[in-house]
């Protein structure tokens, strides 16, 4: 899943796009023109794209995250092309999802995080390791799924807990910004009727399990 982050005030007229982390030492940069390819030294991956002057390509609108028309990113693609560069898929499926926790495992050594097996979509189940006390089998749950920016600007990838790999994390309210005095404690229930793979910013509190 890429991302795309424009920030003119903070970092100036350049869009850059990830598509998940990289530890320092294997960093690698790649520039052309206005062009800079990030991808690890080992493996060759790319990991993502700065391009400056991107006002002059398109004009982007929005701070932190912004999400891209596929004509806009079509004419980033043409300009990735022109100098070899690995061109972007067009992706807006909705990265804060309804899911449903079919299944909760203690992970082994650890006194707090479980194995969840979540579905996520009508026909996708993933393993998220998850902390929070309250999380149970067959409660519906707020997903941050890897390409997620939460509201306090924090990109989810998928990682590791324990050794234990996990497809983003279930989120509280407090993560979706929905509880800022945090009263709520654990992760944010979601009433039942609302269909899995439903976007986030599609529901509204009333669909909230009341804690």
């Amino acid at each position: 899943m890429w991302i795309s982050i424009y920030n003119r005030d903070g970092v100036g007229d350049v869009v850059m796009f990830s598509k998940g982390t990289l530890s320092k030492d294997l960093i690698a940069t790649s520039t052309v023109g206005d062009v800079t390819r990030i991808y690890n030294r080992e493996t060759k991956e790319t990991m993502g794209y700065n391009i400056q002057n991107i006002s002059k390509l398109i004009p982007i609108e929005g701070k932190g995250r912004v999400q891209l028309s596929q004509i806009q990113l079509d004419i980033i693609n043409q300009a990735l092309y022109e100098q070899d560069f690995e061109t972007i898929p067009f992706e807006d499926d909705p990265r804060l999802v309804v899911a449903e926790v079919l299944e909760v495992e203690d992970l082994e050594g650890s006194d707090h995080l479980h194995i969840t097996k979540t579905r996520i979509s009508e026909n996708e189940v993933v393993q998220i390791v998850c902390g929070a006390p309250n999380v149970r089998e067959g409660m519906f749950v707020v997903a941050a799924l890897p390409g997620a920016v939460m509201p306090n600007g924090q990109v989810i990838w998928e990682g590791e807990l324990r050794g234990v790999s996990s497809y983003g994390m279930l989120t509280s309210a407090f993560e979706l910004g929905v509880d800022p005095e945090h009263v709520r404690k654990g992760i944010l229930e979601i009433k039942n009727d609302v269909p899995v793979g439903t976007s986030f910013d599609k529901i509204n509190s009333e669909q909230f399990v009341e804690a």
